[in-house]
């Protein structure tokens, strides 16, 4: 039966039940047409006519819903929790879907408006309808609640429910590249990385064009680097690289140019990374921690393949930009070596001072203390 035909049977109907049953219809019929505006009206006029108690609260909720759609938030928030005041769970006539979607909803206003506690509390206690629900507002709620307990700072809680989540959705639907990113992160923050690197390649097998592949890339390429395996981490960057060619718009790249040159350096092939601590040297680096990290990789390759006199001078030239950089540990103990190879005594026991201070229980330091020129 169409809209106009139920009009006039609303025309013709007797009582409040059969008015309310032809109503919840009507309505009924523009949801469903996302037709928001039309449908509230109807579960307004609803809403009057039905006894206090589920009843009402079912009509007021489902006004709410509408409005919510109709990004009118106020009134969702004032219609959604009057109905969230008024069902009464414990009685017959509650209908459990309408109690999960107005929960469900309720959670979304609230963590818009960065109420976080509130936004979990609802959508907790729709949790306990997820069952009744479709399959659409299930996967939304986990993944809201996910992004619940990760402002929580509860990461364990938040990989439980987007892994729930997931399976709910299809790998058509292209909100599940944002979920598998979200659980790459997620597990790589928890030291995952493994699992981690799973869900990054997921994101580019249900989506080659994800609007993030970028960080994608890069994120895998950590992963791999994190468990020792600098050939796959290599590749990630690699590609990535072959992509940031092709932008329009260029970029520094001298965060990327780092992890390539530290890949290189630990798969031994020294020249490739010399090759790769030049070009990131001639991009536009204002941090001077980040450039000394670069510089540094110079000391360490030419260490590695004999070349000493060149690492001393680029060890030194590093820590005239700094001494506090990332990966430090790396540089200083090369640099030791370095001037020990040269058989400069005072430098060498110089900076083997300086290693006993700065990391005395590195394994490189304990070798450098058996030396003696």
């Amino acid at each position: 039966m169409d809209v106009k035909q139920l009009k006039e049977k609303l025309i013709a109907a007797q009582g409040a039940p059969e008015k309310l049953e032809v109503l919840d219809e009507i309505a009924a019929c523009y949801y469903d047409q996302d037709e928001y505006q039309e449908a509230v009206v109807y579960y307004g006029e609803a809403e009057k006519l039905a006894p206090e108690g589920n009843p009402r609260a079912y009509f007021q909720g489902m006004e709410g819903i509408c409005h919510f759609f109709l990004k009118k938030d106020q009134e969702a928030h004032k219609a959604l929790l009057g109905a969230k005041n008024m069902l009464r769970p414990d009685e017959e006539d509650c209908d459990p879907e309408i109690s999960g979607l107005i929960h469900y909803f309720l959670g979304s206003l609230y963590e818009y408006n960065d109420e976080n506690d509130r936004s979990l509390e609802c959508r907790l206690e729709a949790f306990k309808y997820l069952s009744h629900l479709h399959r659409e507002p299930q996967w939304m709620l986990l993944a809201g609640m996910s992004r619940n307990y990760e402002q929580k700072g509860d990461l364990r809680n938040s990989v439980k429910f987007n892994t729930q989540a997931i399976s709910l959705i299809s790998n058509d639907d292209p909100e599940i590249a944002y979920i598998f990113d979200k659980l790459g992160s997620t597990l790589y923050e928890l030291g995952e990385y493994k699992e981690a690197q799973e869900y990054f390649g997921r994101v580019l097998e249900v989506d080659p064009g994800f609007e993030r592949k970028d960080d994608v890339y890069f994120s895998i390429g950590l992963c791999h680097q994190r468990l020792l395996d600098y050939r796959m981490a290599l590749d990630s960057y690699l590609k990535l690289l072959e992509l940031k060619e092709l932008e329009p718009e260029e970029e520094p790249l001298s965060w990327l140019f780092i992890q390539t040159v530290y890949c290189y350096y630990h798969l031994k092939e020294h020249e490739k990374s010399i090759e790769f601590v030049e070009k990131a040297l001639q991009e536009p680096i204002e941090d001077r921690e980040e450039q000394a990290e670069i510089q540094s990789y110079l000391t360490n390759n030419y260490h590695a393949l004999g070349r000493y006199q060149e690492a001393v001078e680029a060890g030194e030239k590093t820590l005239k930009l700094s001494d506090q950089f990332h990966n430090i540990e790396i540089m200083l103990p090369n640099l030791t070596l370095s001037y020990y190879h040269l058989g400069q005594e005072d430098k060498f026991h110089f900076y083997r001072d300086w290693c006993n201070r700065a990391f005395p229980d590195l394994s490189w330091t304990q070798q450098l203390n058996k030396l003696e020129l």
